[in-house]
């Protein structure tokens, strides 16, 4: 075992008292991310202010053989931030700055640790755009972002965080410095090992710098929120606007419990005549001058073929946001209100409607006496599953529930070929399911690349896959 003290006065040589937090309270602050299935247990928590600094902590770790947890918005929904068993946390929070925003090439590199809000801020500062959006914009970091190759609400339109990362600086387990494809557009120069670190939430190394590509922002956009007959009418719905609105950007799902949830606890206006068995949001850029004359025509004809059973269409950008705000807020909403157990799933998207009707079975035998909400990206296959704690259970008795009942959720998805991890990655709580969207032969190359840029593994172990018990800190 390290004693904490040794490997404290050693990272002190380079960083400051203040970069190094031995408090109790710091360490559960900095200990996990959104989800509580996992309580933090960290040693110590360090927050670098320079890749040279991170590459010391790195080093200094894997000297002593004691594991890091990197450290971003901590926002994540699967323990992948959650140091459970005495590791160092190494937080990018004090590695904020945008480096350099570039018209010519369309591009903007950042530290790790910019929220994701403020690359878009200075995106629009420079009259370009940077289409990844979600609602935890303002916490969640850039590195974070990529390590998780984070979606969101855009998907449909501008696909995942992977399209939009031109280059990578990391830091490996090894403590090498690597610059990873810099500002270039193209380079065929064999494997792409820029693209083993997007997803590989913190297991391979440390994301320290990223140069992401921007676009050309939309004129104008609308929302349209529609009231629905039942799950089955979503995928005409998604059809039908596909071929009618030539600039969709978002397509929602929401159900009739978290309508109903947002609603009542954000005290919301109900923009429709009535209350609905399902819901979707559609979000359309309107970048030609007719543009929304042709959503406002499309809708009153969805609405007079049966496809929808009432329907809203923004009218300014207050009431385009009120819209927003029913879909924005229900995760807020839920982990304000209730303990919660979530699920983050994907399937084709022409599988929808079939897996939804299993899906609510599987619910129905797996979260028996539980309220669940379901929502999401239906645009790109991506569902959020999220139960609900009964307030006369402890939350150990809730979470261990639903981690025995998940296989039955997880059964299904894989019936579906689908992902039992859509865009929250798999941390510690999905780990031990991975093979379920995974084959034995993925898993073991997944292994073999590990251990290449991670061969102590120091690096977020236990997460993804996994891991042998490290060495921890003991006071």
């Amino acid at each position: 075992m390290i004693h904490i003290s040794a490997l404290q006065s050693e990272l002190a040589t380079h960083l400051a008292a203040y970069q190094i937090l031995a408090d109790e309270q710091s360490k559960q602050f900095y200990g996990r991310d959104w989800i509580k299935d996992f309580p933090p247990s960290p040693c110590l928590v360090v927050l670098p202010e320079s890749v040279e600094q991170v590459q010391f902590v790195v080093t200094t770790c894997g000297k002593h053989g004691v594991a890091i947890v990197p450290s971003g918005g901590r926002t994540g929904l699967s323990g992948g931030a959650t140091a459970a068993h005495g590791e160092v946390i190494l937080s990018l929070e004090r590695m904020r700055a945008v480096l350099e925003v570039n018209p010519i090439d369309r591009t903007i590199r950042c530290q790790a640790g910019a929220p994701l809000e403020r690359i878009q801020l200075e995106a629009t500062q420079h009259d370009l755009y940077f289409p990844v959006d979600f609602s935890s914009r303002g916490s969640a970091q850039i590195g974070g972002n990529i390590a998780t190759n984070a979606g969101g609400i855009r998907v449909i339109r501008y696909g995942n965080m992977r399209e939009w990362v031109l280059g990578l600086k990391v830091v490996t387990g090894r403590g090498e410095i690597l610059e990873l494809n810099g500002s270039l557009w193209k380079n065929n120069t064999g494997y792409d090992l820029r693209s083993l670190f997007i997803g590989s939430e913190g297991t391979l190394g440390i994301i320290v710098e990223a140069t992401l590509k921007l676009t050309t922002p939309p004129k104008d956009t609308t929302r349209i929120l529609c009231g629905l007959s039942s799950n089955d009418a979503i995928l005409p719905l998604l059809t039908y606007c596909r071929g009618r609105l030539r600039d969709l950007s978002a397509f929602e799902f929401i159900d009739s419990t978290a309508f109903g949830e947002v609603i009542k606890h954000r005290q919301l206006r109900n923009p429709l005549s009535d209350t609905y068995p399902a819901y979707v949001l559609v979000e359309c850029e309107l970048n030609a001058p007719s543009a929304m004359e042709q959503v406002t025509e499309a809708f009153s004809e969805a609405y007079e073929k049966g496809l929808i059973l009432d329907v809203v269409v923004s009218e300014s950008s207050a009431q385009s946001q009120e819209l927003m705000n029913i879909r924005d807020l229900i995760s807020e909403t839920l982990s304000m209100h209730y303990t919660l157990h979530k699920n983050d799933i994907s399937v084709p998207v022409p599988a929808i409607p079939a897996f939804l009707l299993e899906l609510h079975e599987s619910i129905t035998t797996a979260y028996a006496g539980f309220k669940v909400v379901v929502f999401g990206h239906v645009g790109d296959g991506n569902l959020h599953v999220n139960v609900l704690k009964r307030t006369e259970i402890t939350d150990e008795a809730f979470w261990k529930s639903c981690h025995d009942s998940d296989r039955t959720i997880f059964t299904t998805v894989q019936k579906f070929r689908g992902s039992i991890s859509a865009e929250h990655g798999v941390g510690m709580l999905k780990r031990d399911f991975i093979h379920f969207s995974r084959t034995p032969e993925e898993l073991e190359m997944m292994r073999g690349i590990k251990a290449v840029f991670d061969p102590m593994n120091i690096m977020n172990p236990g997460k993804v896959l996994p891991a042998a018990t490290r060495n921890s800190c003991q006071s």
